[in-house]
């Protein structure tokens, strides 16, 4: 390849990688900083009878909105020498940027006061995703107590998540999802 062929093929790409680390770094930022302010917490998947107790707590939240619906936790293995895996099956509640909340389908309501740990954080360019799960087992219509799996999508106006105004985000985020008591 000549350095004239080169140059064509490889600036295009390069200059591509430029912008994406360019537009990237404060979206990198403001989920470095969400995950110091809520950091993750993990669940037990490998035992049965432990499955879905939190076996490392992160921030623990609190629910401020009345019959939000949650998936319940569904753990599978593929066979019996094979590790058991949490199905990522989240029921998901939209905060939009007018501050309306919009609940999808799940397979049960978690009430109000109900406390969440954070098991994963996504930001993207308009949004912050929280994925949830009930700190307790909460109990169900039929009597068993399981554990719920709840998406919060947290949409921003254009560019908020870019200038990296972290206030905002935390404010919008802890009006739905306070820090316990």
């Amino acid at each position: 390849m000549t350095r004239r062929a080169w140059l064509f093929a490889f600036v295009p790409l390069i200059a591509a990688v430029v912008v994406n680390q360019v537009y990237a770094a404060p979206l990198g930022q403001v989920r470095d900083a969400l995950k110091q302010r809520y950091p993750l917490s993990r669940i037990e998947i490998q035992s049965q009878p432990n499955e879905g107790v939190v076996i490392e707590r992160g921030a623990i939240l609190t629910l401020e909105a009345d019959s939000v619906p949650a998936k319940k936790l569904r753990i599978i293995q593929a066979n019996t020498k094979s590790p058991r895996f949490h199905v990522l099956d989240y029921a998901r509640v939209e905060i939009g940027t007018d501050g309306a909340l919009t609940a999808g389908r799940g397979d049960f309501a978690v009430a109000k006061g109900t406390r969440l740990v954070v098991l994963d954080l996504k930001v993207a360019a308009d949004r912050v995703s929280l994925f949830t799960h009930t700190a307790e087992p909460v109990g169900r219509a039929g009597g068993k107590s399981v554990y719920g799996c709840t998406e919060f999508v947290f949409r921003f106006p254009g560019g908020a998540l870019e200038r990296s105004d972290l206030a905002q985000v935390q404010h919008v985020i802890e009006h739905w999802l306070p820090f316990a008591a």
